[in-house]
């Protein structure tokens, strides 16, 4: 390869770089050319033990490890230290990018609907005082049941939405999806979003299998297969699908 070809597969790396955002998952990445629409918010949504979180977690390391975007993991439903416990064992060392100040944990876990408002401005600052480029929500599912009217719900998602790309920073969005559900969240999650990403497991003669599918990512040319969902000590990645 000339040096001339080196330097313009440089820039155009550098230009995948500032539109896209690489998830870091093998498979993924692929599928969406490169990775998630900038600014952007996706829905992650998927059945108990699919491996959202590991998802979420692998989007948030690579991030700040790799590429020097700091992330926040904004948990309605688990406590620091059972998230950075857990993440060793893929290999991610959450506690070292706090130490460097690339990485935030935020637990809410007893959020109510009149602290809602203020937990928004709280992470606004957060996301500006951390510069971060980066933001998991965890879960959706549990923040919107803190509401007794849906239309509430879908007004705060909207500001998450709105403050976030405002920001800079692309937002990863876990919802609770129970086995055999077909409607994601509360029905109205998944049109607000710029993209949609469903993992399920699925019973076989087997076992269960658990598998993957984009669903919706705005601006993309995006893979419309399932793809299999691999866990390992390395983190998560999707496979080629065979029924």
């Amino acid at each position: 390869m000339s040096q001339q070809q080196g330097d313009l597969m440089t820039v155009q790396e550098e230009n995948v770089l500032r539109k896209r955002v690489p998830s870091g998952i093998a498979g993924l990445d692929e599928q969406i050319e490169g990775g998630f629409p900038r600014n952007s918010l996706i829905l992650l949504a998927g059945s108990p033990g699919s491996g959202k979180t590991i998802a979420s977690a692998h989007f948030l390391y690579h991030g700040a490890r790799n590429l020097n975007e700091n992330g926040i993991y904004l948990s309605f439903a688990e406590r620091r230290e059972f998230f950075i416990d857990n993440m060793k064992k893929f290999g991610f060392d959450f506690e070292s990018l706090e130490n460097e100040g690339k990485f935030r944990f935020l637990d809410l876990l007893t959020t109510r609907e009149d602290t809602v408002s203020s937990t928004i401005g709280m992470l606004s600052r957060e996301v500006l005082e951390l510069d971060a480029r980066r933001l998991v929500v965890d879960s959706f599912t549990a923040m919107a049941q803190a509401f007794n009217r849906r239309i509430d719900a879908r007004i705060i998602l909207h500001m998450v939405e709105k403050l976030m790309s405002k920001s800079g920073c692309t937002t990863l969005l876990l919802v609770e999806l129970p086995i055999g559900t077909k409607t994601i969240g509360l029905g109205f999650e998944e049109f607000v979003a710029d993209g949609v990403i469903l993992f399920e497991t699925v019973e076989e003669r087997e076992g269960i299998r658990k598998r993957a599918v984009i669903r919706k990512m705005r601006g993309t040319n995006h893979g419309l297969n399932y793809s299999h969902i691999v866990i390992s000590d390395r983190g998560i990645s999707l496979m080629p699908y065979v029924p």
